[in-house]
């Protein structure tokens, strides 16, 4: 019972790594759809990651139309208005989105892979940039990823929050598609999971209240619940040592 309420105390502290976890799953899920090797996780990429949407947030930029509103309206859209932190870096890619519910790997996936259809001359900005985000979680070289995240404001709970993921070695290199995107006919008829499919895209912490990690709520929680873990472990020891002697 204690410990159901050590965990249930301590759960706005597992928020922000729920999240990132899912966003990994989300990512490898459409890998092996495409049968292209699974991602494995860089702290150095995440760590780096993280630091730069806290950047994001300080820069007041405009709320933009989430993925989940231009499905409803039956638009397509993406965050222009989020600069890349390096444009032309040589060493990882960067994908950025805005986000409430957790569907930003879902649209990239779907919007991007039908923007990346589309003849490249013919694209419009918005095409261009989700293309370039599907072959950036699409790309067969590609070994490892870090997530970051932040909130677009701190003072809104469950609030907007600014995605940054990173991708090395680096994608979306020119004369390497071919052997990167190694079928492109598959798009024409690859089926995408449909948006009323959860258990393959969809996932608890699209609407987790708790993604806004506050250290001092963390400490003052763990300052609260201590005594009673000791004493809980106080009376365990004492047991197994009665039981230990009869």
């Amino acid at each position: 019972m204690l410990l159901f309420l050590f965990l249930l105390a301590f759960r706005p502290c597992l928020g922000y790594n729920v999240i990132r976890s899912e966003m990994y799953e989300a990512h490898n899920s459409h890998r092996r759809t495409w049968l292209v090797p699974e991602l494995i996780e860089s702290d150095e990429l995440s760590k780096d990651a993280e630091e730069y949407a806290i950047h994001l947030s300080t820069l007041n930029i405009p709320d933009q139309i989430l993925y989940e509103t231009a499905v409803d309206r039956n638009v397509r859209v993406d965050h222009l208005d989020y600069p890349l932190s390096e444009p032309d870096n040589e060493f990882y890619t960067e994908n950025i989105c805005e986000f409430i519910k957790n569907e930003c790997i879902y649209y990239w996936a779907t919007e991007g892979a039908k923007s990346y259809a589309i003849e490249k001359e013919r694209r419009t900005e918005v095409e261009q940039s989700l293309a370039d985000k599907f072959s950036a979680i699409t790309w067969k070289s590609t070994r490892e990823m870090g997530v970051g995240w932040a909130p677009k404001d701190r003072s809104k709970r469950g609030g907007r929050k600014i995605l940054v993921v990173r991708y090395n070695p680096a994608g979306n290199q020119p004369g390497e598609f071919e052997k990167n995107i190694e079928e492109p006919t598959f798009l024409e008829y690859f089926e995408m999971p449909t948006r009323e499919d959860p258990d393959r895209w969809r996932n608890g912490s699209a609407t987790l209240r708790y993604g806004l990690v506050d250290v001092q709520i963390c400490i003052y929680l763990f300052v609260l619940t201590f005594p009673f873990i000791r004493k809980a472990l106080r009376s365990y020891k004492g047991l197994h040592v009665k039981i230990i002697i009869e």
